[in-house]
């Protein structure tokens, strides 16, 4: 469904402060109803990069960068360690719930909380 809009999942990262860059933490490919892909589809497009984005760290390498100013916020079921996120964790079962107009990148939830957060659910 979503590849008629011309997406697959969407790869979401989180901001570490200590490092000044943004951490892969989860691909979401669930939770989109087609008003979200097209609202993301028109988002997305103005924020295309040729390359990827200087400050952030991925180990997968998306079809198609963006530059980090979009904020979703997500559900997910648990978070679990990774070797595959650049952020060391990932968001199991992760759900794009809406859009966060108003947040700035700078106001989500940072690399230290997601630690945080999983030390408390161990």
């Amino acid at each position: 469904h979503r590849t008629q809009f011309g997406l697959g999942t969407l790869l979401v990262a989180s901001y570490n402060e200590k490092s000044d860059c943004f951490e892969s933490i989860a691909k979401i490919g669930t939770g989109m109803t087609e008003n979200k892909l097209i609202e993301l589809e028109k988002i997305l497009s103005k924020i295309k990069k040729t390359s990827k984005p200087a400050r952030v760290f991925s180990g997968i390498e998306p079809d198609v960068w963006v530059e980090p100013k979009l904020v979703v916020e997500i559900a997910a079921d648990e978070i679990t360690k990774s070797p595959k996120h650049t952020s060391g964790f990932a968001l199991r079962f992760p759900r794009l719930v809406k859009f966060r107009d108003d947040k700035a990148v700078s106001d989500t939830t940072k690399i230290q909380e997601i630690k945080n957060i999983y030390k408390l659910s161990k």
